[in-house]
């Protein structure tokens, strides 16, 4: 899904700024242990830098950062919870932003580092990280899991239903 929210944001919407892996790398950081964690957000990253023009390895070592960083507060989050995978993807979504200008301001110059971006990058950028989050992927995830429920219940309903007319 971030894959295609990737792919759709260059495509539909490229003025909007959004990181499209952290809301993957919150549910990684969630259900993972902390090496497979550590690599499938280093493969995200690798995947976002095929496809950026910053240097390559940048995003790759970002969010491998921001999982080793955030991975010990995962105990405070609920995956199956939406407001906790979007309040989680915003944390993430807040320190890539950081770590990713500091990555950059250390490894390509091109990047003015005026101050000008405080607000709209790391307090406006999480939170429609935050908002993607919930409609891209937490919304769904509750959708799926309540449709598989009601799906299990008409089934047993229907089991018990046919054991009683025989």
């Amino acid at each position: 899904m971030a894959s295609l929210a990737l792919i759709l944001q260059g495509i539909i919407l490229p003025r909007i700024a959004i990181l499209a892996f952290s809301p993957f790398l919150a549910l990684v950081m969630m259900r993972c242990e902390l090496g497979r964690a550590l690599w499938l957000s280093a493969l995200a990253g690798a995947l976002v830098d095929l496809l950026s023009d910053d240097p390559i390895g940048l995003h790759a070592v970002n969010y491998a950062l921001v999982t080793f960083i955030l991975f010990r507060v995962k105990k405070h989050f609920s995956y199956d919870q939406p407001f906790h995978l979007s309040l989680y993807t915003a944390f993430a979504s807040s320190l890539s932003t950081g770590l990713q200008l500091m990555l950059l301001f250390l490894f390509d110059r091109r990047v003015p580092f005026d101050g000008r971006w405080f607000f709209a990058d790391l307090v406006g950028m999480p939170v429609i990280d935050a908002l993607y989050a919930f409609v891209w992927f937490a919304a769904p995830l509750v959708l799926f899991d309540k449709m598989k429920r009601m799906w299990v219940l008409f089934w047993l309903k229907r089991k018990n239903l046919s054991r009683t007319s025989h």
